[in-house]
Formats: structure tokens, sequence, C-alpha cells
């Protein structure tokens, strides 16, 4: 955490370590320690910078890579047998608290009205085929509070992952609007990103691991699936 730089590797490397576990129903490769202390170092700089918005971003991005290594923990003990299902109906329930109480416990500074998205003038008009309204004023923020979109869009994924395997390991089934509220509130933004002008280039690379989440919910008919086809490939062409 000494260098702005191994923080940036760091902070990459780490979301992509959980986002594999949790696809793949793995332990993440870093230990937990590795985001305990990337957690503290952001609190710290934020009780000696309180006014600075940016230790307070990275603070929130720390916590979710917390919540989301503690699932990704969680899922691969309870598949491998390591702990019983009392057990993990206990820490999973934990989870889901963290997950539910994240966006609403945001800090004020993170959640600034001023730099929400209301004009999306130059965008390109709104598709038939499309299966959500990517131009909803408000739904994603500008500016120094651009990162909070990739934020909120990991945490709406590790809601919707839980859900997902909590119904697999639990064998229930989970109703269509558990599992689409969180996934078409995912594709929302996603088009969100690629489609307001203002976005930062190649923003939805970003966006790629909440997409692949939300396209384990969407219906199997042609309309979502021809939608899924354009927009996996709108990011590859992005590199």
């Amino acid at each position: 955490m000494s260098t702005h730089l191994n923080r940036v590797l760091l902070g990459w490397y780490s979301r992509f370590d959980i986002f594999a576990g949790l696809i793949g129903g793995f332990k993440t490769v870093l230990s937990r320690e590795w985001f305990t202390v990337k957690h503290q170092f952001y609190t710290h700089q934020v009780q000696v910078e309180p006014n600075n918005v940016l230790w307070k971003i990275d603070e929130a991005a720390s916590q979710v890579n917390i919540i989301a290594m503690e699932m990704s923990v969680l899922f691969a003990r309870i598949s491998k047998g390591e702990i019983s299902i009392d057990q993990f109906n206990v820490e999973n329930d934990m989870v889901a608290k963290k997950i539910r109480e994240f966006i609403p416990s945001l800090d004020p500074m993170l959640c600034d009205s001023r730099y929400r998205v209301t004009d999306f003038t130059g965008a390109r008009p709104l598709d038939p085929e499309d299966i959500v309204n990517p131009y909803e004023p408000g739904l994603i923020l500008e500016g120094v509070l651009w990162p909070m979109n990739i934020i909120k869009l990991d945490m709406y994924a590790l809601d919707l992952m839980r859900l997902v395997q909590t119904a697999q390991i639990l064998q229930i089934q989970t109703t269509d609007e558990e599992v689409l509220i969180p996934g078409f509130r995912i594709c929302q933004m996603f088009e969100a990103v690629e489609y307001w002008p203002g976005s930062p280039k190649g923003a939805i690379l970003s966006c790629l691991a909440s997409l692949g989440i939300a396209a384990i919910v969407l219906p199997r008919d042609q309309r979502h699936m021809n939608w899924l086809r354009r927009k996996f490939t709108v990011v590859e062409s992005n590199g």
C-alpha cells in the first residue's frame, strides 16, 4: 500500500481474483490479510483527510472487496463440505445483511446529487430491441464520483450471485422478482455507461464481470440473448 502504482495493481488484481472465485466457485487466491490491510489503509487515510472524496471512494471499494472475499470463501467452504448447512445459513445471512446495508449507509459525499447524470444529449435513441432504459435520470454519476458506478455495479452483482448460489446450495427455487430486479439493474447501468457520451474511454470494460453475472439470470428468449450478444461484442471491441 506504500505507492500509488502498487495500490492500483492490487486493486485490479483483487477485483479479478474475487470475481473469478465467485464465478468459479473457489476461494480467492489472495488471503484475507490482503483485503483487510488494504481496507485499513484507506480507512486511515479517510480519518486523516475526512474531506478527501477520493479516499472515501477507495475505502468503499475496499469494503466491497472484503464482502466479496468473505462470500467467495463461504461458498467455497460449503461446496467442499467444510461447514454445516446451519453454519452456512448463519454466515450467509451476515453477508446478505452487509450487502443490503452497503449502499444505504454510504457516506453522503459519495451520493452527492450534484454529480447525478440527468442529461443524455448526444446519446443514441432508444432501440425497440433494448431490454432496459439506460437513460433514467440519476442512474449513474459523473465527475469525481464516476468510480461509484462501478462500485454499485459490483454490489448489485454480489447480491445477485449470492441469491443464485444460495438457491443452488440449498436446492430452493428463487422467484423471478428476486433475481431479475438486480439482473436488469446491472444491464441498465451497463448500457448507461456504454451510451452516455461523457463516459471515460473503455469504461465498460470495468462492467464486464457484473454483466457476466447478470447473464446467468436473464430470460433465455431470443430478444434477451441477442441483447447479451451485442453487449459482449461491444466489450470485445473495446479490448
